[in-house]
């Protein structure tokens, strides 16, 4: 494994492939849940749609206007 820095200034390693360093993970980890919480958040953003019925009309806004 060799250390190296890139042009910011920050160290890498070169070498072993299959290490991969605890920042790494947690940053994949944390990916990993950000992506698992879009998923439920576009699950239930379709079924809101859904119950609300078409785009378009706004059935509250009339309620309001009478």
């Amino acid at each position: 494994m060799l250390e190296q820095r890139d042009h910011r200034g920050k160290r890498f390693t070169i070498g072993h492939e299959d290490t991969t360093d605890d920042v790494a993970l947690e940053r994949c980890r944390r990916a990993e849940a950000l992506e698992r919480q879009v998923q439920r958040d576009l699950r239930e953003l379709e079924r809101a749609k859904a119950v609300a019925g078409p785009t378009g009309k706004h059935p509250d806004a009339e309620v309001l206007e009478r």
